[in-house]
């Protein structure tokens, strides 16, 4: 890492023990939901009951990793940090498939994001993700109908959870519902070596049942990769290797601008990005 922050890539990369079990977690594209008309404002998503994940026993030579990691790349900046902003997007094989423009408050909930919708119709959506509720907006014209309004709304807190956790990965460790187990310490062709951190998630995350395993570099205490597999695919194949690549510090927060998922010509990444104590005048503005 150089003064500002920033990690110079090493291109010995060459790990042949990746065959730690996986099972699953969050999609990296969200579940298609058909496109709303038009919706009415402040009405509120249905959500379903979840399980209860069995507790188990807490590991702190993790918990030590894991608080180690979140130091270094958030500290006492990431403490303060109230507001975020970002365009969240990713590529395949070069090209752009997707673009979302958002916004949220840490202490309020308040979140906005606009894009396209699955059927390509531009829309917005402004709403709390504490209580589900909000406005929605398609072409700039506030909908009216109640069954679309519930259908964008449920696809603006589909990206809220999908996106943040991308792009808060190796900060939300310590979040309700997330629990640590260490794995070992893996070590590559090049003789760099990490601590595998495992991370499971209750239903209160949204994310129950799935699976991750932070890489976090031995010697710098960053998260350097992040092993996942989708809902859904088969317990037996292998985890997908989301690579971080391009850290800059954004208000003090180590932040990897692009996610490298290997094997799959996928990139996702994280444009203007906006890290701040306070909520900026003119935020969660309405179309």
């Amino acid at each position: 890492m150089d003064d500002k922050g920033n990690i110079a890539e090493v291109e010995c990369y060459d790990l042949e023990m990746r065959s730690i079990p996986v099972t699953v977690l969050v999609l990296i594209t969200l579940i298609s939901i058909p496109a709303a008309a038009q919706a009415p404002a402040q009405v509120t998503t249905t959500t379903q009951k979840s399980t209860v994940t069995p507790q188990t026993a807490p590991d702190p030579a993790a918990d030590a990793l894991a608080q180690r990691a979140i130091d270094i790349m958030g500290g006492p900046e990431w403490q303060k940090a109230r507001y975020l902003s970002f365009t969240f997007g990713t590529e395949r094989s070069g090209q752009v498939k997707d673009s979302f423009v958002e916004e949220w408050d840490r202490v309020t909930g308040a979140f906005r994001v606009s894009g396209k919708d699955p059927a390509g119709v531009p829309f917005v959506v402004i709403e709390s993700v504490k209580t589900k509720s909000g406005r929605a907006w398609q072409n700039g014209v506030e909908v009216t109908d109640q069954s679309a309004a519930q259908n964008l709304l449920a696809l603006g807190y589909r990206r809220f959870v999908n996106d943040t956790y991308w792009l808060l990965m190796p900060l939300a460790a310590f979040d309700p519902g997330v629990k640590r187990s260490t794995t070992g310490q893996r070590t590559d062709a090049c003789g760099r070596s990490w601590d595998v951190v495992r991370l499971t998630y209750d239903a209160s995350v949204g994310l129950a049942n799935d699976v991750a395993w932070a890489w976090i570099n031995h010697e710098s205490g960053i998260v350097e990769e992040w092993d996942i597999k989708l809902l859904g695919t088969p317990a037996d194949q292998s985890s997908i290797e989301v690579f971080f690549r391009d850290f800059h510090r954004v208000n003090g927060v180590l932040i990897a601008a692009r996610r490298e998922i290997k094997g799959k010509n996928q990139v996702v990444r994280f444009d203007d990005v906006k890290i701040l104590p306070e909520v900026p005048k003119g935020a969660f503005a309405l179309p």
